[in-house]
């Protein structure tokens, strides 16, 4: 990739070159080569997919992009459409689609022979229900707010027509994260007791915080699919484990790798990486509680961050430092914002003073997993070192979750969101960071009419629109991203065709192993 990459901001050139792996950033796989010709062989039918998955399954937030979802959720459930890495949708459960003229009106014919694992038929009522479901606020979609904008209805047996009051960017963001599940038994989908799905594998057992089984779909719409014959999906959480169970034979693939892990593999040619897509990094400020009720105490969090330790430190060196929510190859992107909070600690110890902070206790909050801990470990030293008395806050991911969306994660609290790739228009709405709702508390009308302004851009107006936005975010500092970073999954080079599709799920409809 050349030098003009949207991705090569001045925080992101390391020593006059780029990682290769994080120029992918938004790509859907890593370009890697197996270390096997086994491949050449053909398919080989049978046997048993074994995943290690960092954090446990929730199937009760499927129609949520979780972490602990990725290893399963594209193996049970389907979607209507799909991106592809260049932001291209891809029909998946449809067949077509069709606009007006004015983009207001989209026409989704829907594949006929689709049937869940449960025998029925999938029916467009099955599609309007999924995108309702979106709408509901207990089932923690992030693109809830671009759902309740949109009216949809059956107007065929397999035809779905979306319909809204103006164009969205944000349409196709929402097909791509929204599977379509069985109307008739999604009410008991959060025990895990009925995870019906269209997909090429089926929801067998799951043993909460030990792993899950599924089994190959007898019943799949695509001829000889899938070869393997069942899927077992571990939880392991401990990175030293994950590498054990990778280098030992017993895992495939994993996710939630540590940095240095990654780097370790990467050299090693009996693995290879899935690009799982970029992660935002932001650290939360809640607006309503002390010291962070006074924007110089936020400001100066910003201008204590060490984001290119945290890079260096975190990262291994494959992030981007930014200050900014949006994806790099954004085509309005305000890339002179992008380094607003320049490392000053004179600065911030002098915000904190005035504001009469020194010494306040800071409770971090963070979910329990090997990046976060990381992650934290750079914060609380950075702001010690302007005063202020930081804490570790360790939550199990699901409890992290759940707080995230009640809003009741504290003063403070580190996030990762799944994001790079979306529009901004998009992002706006979905990032929990940032959407109406948000867990710092952060609302005001000049926000409100900032976001609007951008999702009702034109062409000529969106570069304008975004960066008073990024302006207005910047000073008012209740959110800040530490860094901007590809996500991996390791895989063993024995295993091939698989897939793993923006946002990080894991796709085996045509995956096997080699000898």
């Amino acid at each position: 990739m050349s030098s003009s990459s949207p991705f090569l901001s001045r925080r992101a050139v390391l020593a006059g070159s780029v990682s290769t792996a994080f120029v992918a950033l938004t790509g859907c796989r890593a370009a890697v080569d197996d270390a096997t010709s086994g491949a050449a062989a053909g398919p080989v039918r049978g046997g048993t997919l074994q995943l290690a998955a960092s954090a446990d399954a929730q199937p009760g937030a499927v129609l949520a992009n979780r972490a602990g979802n990725w290893m399963w959720r594209r193996l049970v459930f389907e979607p209507l459409a799909e991106l592809d890495d260049q932001r291209r949708p891809q029909p998946v459960l449809a067949r077509s689609w069709t606009f007006n003229a004015a983009r207001t009106k989209l026409v989704i014919e829907l594949r006929d022979d689709v049937t869940f694992h449960s025998g029925r038929r999938m029916t467009a009522e099955d599609a309007v229900y999924s995108l309702e479901q979106v709408k509901d606020a207990r089932n923690a979609s992030q693109l809830r707010a671009v759902a309740l904008r949109l009216r949809v209805a059956a107007t065929g047996p397999h035809q779905v027509t979306v319909s809204m009051d103006k164009p969205s960017d944000s349409l196709f963001d929402l097909l791509h994260l929204t599977p379509i599940v069985d109307r008739d038994t999604f009410p008991r989908i959060g025990d895990g007791s009925a995870v019906i799905g269209t997909g090429p594998f089926v929801w067998k057992q799951w043993r909460p915080k030990a792993g899950i089984t599924l089994e190959r779909n007898p019943a799949y719409r695509v001829p000889d699919r899938p070869y393997f014959d069942k899927v077992e999906v571990s939880v392991i959480t401990d990175p030293t484990a994950l590498q054990a169970a990778l280098r030992g034979g017993r895992a495939h693939l994993a996710n939630g790798l540590t940095s240095v892990d990654i780097a370790a593999l990467r050299s090693d040619r009996a693995f290879a990486l899935e690009n799982a897509g970029g992660v935002f990094y932001p650290l939360g400020l809640n607006v309503a509680a002390a010291p962070f009720d006074r924007k110089e105490v936020r400001q100066a969090v910003g201008y204590a961050l060490d984001r290119e330790r945290i890079k260096s430190q975190v990262f291994g060196d494959d992030a981007l430092v930014t200050d900014l929510w949006w994806s790099p190859n954004e085509s309005s992107y305000p890339k002179s914002l992008s380094d607003h909070y320049r490392l000053d600690l004179d600065k911030a110890k002098g915000l904190i003073a005035r504001a009469g902070a020194t010494g306040a206790r800071v409770p971090i909050a963070f979910a329990n997993l090997p990046t976060m801990k990381s992650l934290f470990e750079v914060v609380r030293y950075n702001l010690e070192q302007i005063g202020l008395a930081p804490e570790a806050v360790a939550l199990d991911t699901a409890e992290y979750d759940a707080r995230q969306v009640a809003g009741t994660l504290g003063p403070a609290f580190l996030l990762l969101h799944g994001m790079v790739g979306f529009s901004a228009a998009t992002i706006v709405d979905a990032m929990p960071s940032l959407r109406t709702g948000n867990p710092s508390r952060f609302a005001e009308p000049r926000y409100d009419t900032l976001k609007a302004g951008l999702q009702q851009a034109d062409d000529a107006a969106r570069p304008k629109a975004l960066a008073d936005l990024s302006e207005y975010l910047l000073d008012s500092a209740f959110s800040h991203v530490t860094a901007v970073a590809p996500q991996y999954h390791v895989r063993s080079a024995k295993l091939t065709g698989l897939t793993t599709v923006p946002l990080g799920c894991v796709v085996a409809t045509d995956a096997y192993l080699v000898a």
